[in-house]
């Protein structure tokens, strides 16, 4: 199977590919380190109150967002020659997007909890980071280029800078406000590297070379988009919400670590997923079969991560936990147990957005999104009460099965189920454990 990806990928997209893979395994050691050092200094009440506010950053994100990091990569392959007037319009509008984004959520948690409550600040500190992910336009024309060793250099440099930032201030006792301001930090550096590195290209930051034909046609393809990523940021954080409400900000930080190391194991579809984007939206308009294959491809590898994640978290996920966290963390190995069941749809349905993405499929993206956010939202008011963090757990696993396999009932699918089943094929295992 390797040779296979070898000889119709090239060795562009898996140099490319090593260059994420080598910046997913320094965040994974590193943040991991640094992560549960800071957890043991903030215990459960500070890592609860941290990740309440990350999720109201994250619900705000859609207004700098406006799902241009979706289809910008695919706009940067499609409109060669055009890539100045499309770059500095992307950037453009996502910094009007984040100064609204940081506004409303200020305005909004401020009416809901009062302007004097620690939260509101905690949030306007993260928000802020909205601005400098404008520069993130410039990761998107990388992506398209498979140049993607430049973008991992700038945020790199960043996190190792954050994370060493952050390990100074457990030493001089710094309290959470301090820890809350590092992503803001990260984004700002990260947006200066990233514009260093674009200067080394062709390609400049002008504002002047903004084209408001350009945007209408972009938010036309990317606000659809837009609104299915509020739904799945929704969806992935709410959960966090309800706890803290239901359970308190205790049970939230013990559900935020199991979630934190839950969600290290996302760098195996990320790497993937955003290497094949590119050759699989070429292989859309030059060949069905070459289309499908690249999607049968990329489906395989990531159900056999899935399958050896899930294990791996069912099997050690509580001995891990307790090494790492301690006592004061205790039943965040269970939790992990039961999230870990989610790899498999999770991975299959990062996969599945894109090729929504490259099929222009705006509104089943939407959709599926409002039913897994709904069956989430269900499930969680009944389960949180009744059986803690645990319930959390079971209600993200069965929402994103049910909002991945969404894809099996639309029409003209390129024969998904089918696709799904390959992987568990005899001949697909043999070939994938001989390669």
């Amino acid at each position: 199977m390797l040779r296979r990806i070898i000889n119709k990928i090239g060795k562009q997209l898996l140099g490319n590919s090593l260059w994420l893979l080598v910046d997913k395994v320094v965040r994974l050691f590193v943040g991991l380190f640094v992560g549960v050092l800071v957890a043991r200094y903030l215990g459960p009440d500070g890592m609860g109150l941290w990740n309440y506010c990350l999720a109201f950053f994250a619900f705000f994100s859609v207004f700098p967002s406006l799902g241009l990091e979706y289809i910008s990569p695919r706009e940067f392959v499609n409109q060669q020659g055009k890539e100045s007037g499309l770059l500095n319009t992307v950037f453009v509008l996502k910094f009007f997007g984040s100064s609204i984004g940081l506004i409303a959520a200020v305005l909004t948690l401020g009416y809901l909890k009062g302007f004097d409550d620690q939260v509101v600040l905690l949030v306007f500190i993260l928000t802020i980071g909205y601005v400098f992910q404008s520069f993130d336009v410039i990761d998107y024309y990388f992506q398209s280029k498979l140049l993607q060793k430049r973008s991992v250099i700038a945020r790199m440099f960043a996190f190792l800078i954050v994370a060493a930032y952050k390990f100074y201030l457990i030493q001089t006792g710094a309290p959470l406000i301090w820890f809350v301001a590092s992503s803001t930090i990260e984004f700002l550096i990260a947006g200066i590297g990233l514009w260093f590195a674009l200067k080394n290209t062709k390609i400049k930051i002008n504002l002047r070379l903004f084209d408001w034909k350009i945007a209408k046609e972009l938010l036309k393809d990317s606000l659809p988009f837009s609104a299915s990523a509020l739904l799945v940021l929704i969806f992935y954080k709410v959960d966090q919400v309800m706890i803290t409400e239901i359970l308190g900000e205790e049970e939230n930080g013990i559900y935020s670590v199991a979630v934190r190391i839950y969600e290290l194991f996302m760098f195996l579809p990320a790497i993937l997923v955003g290497s094949f984007l590119p050759i699989i939206t070429k292989n859309f308009k030059l060949s069905e079969k070459d289309f499908r294959a690249s999607l049968k491809q990329l489906y395989t590898i990531l159900t056999y991560f899935a399958i050896v994640s899930s294990l791996g978290a069912w099997l050690l996920g509580p001995t891990i936990m307790h090494f790492l966290y301690g006592e004061e963390f205790e039943g965040s190995g269970a939790a992990l147990q039961i999230i870990g069941l989610g790899f498999y749809p999770v991975f299959l349905g990062i996969a599945t957005s894109n090729y929504l993405i490259v099929r222009n499929y705006k509104l089943l993206n939407l959709v599926r999104s409002a039913i897994g956010l709904i069956v989430n939202v269900l499930l969680n008011l009944l389960l949180i009460p009744k059986i803690g963090i645990i319930g959390a757990a079971w209600a993200s696993v069965i929402s994103n099965f049910i909002s991945t396999l969404c894809i099996l009932f639309v029409k003209d699918n390129h024969q998904h189920w089918k696709l799904f089943l390959s992987p568990f094929n005899l001949n697909s295992i043999q070939r994938f454990i001989k390669y």
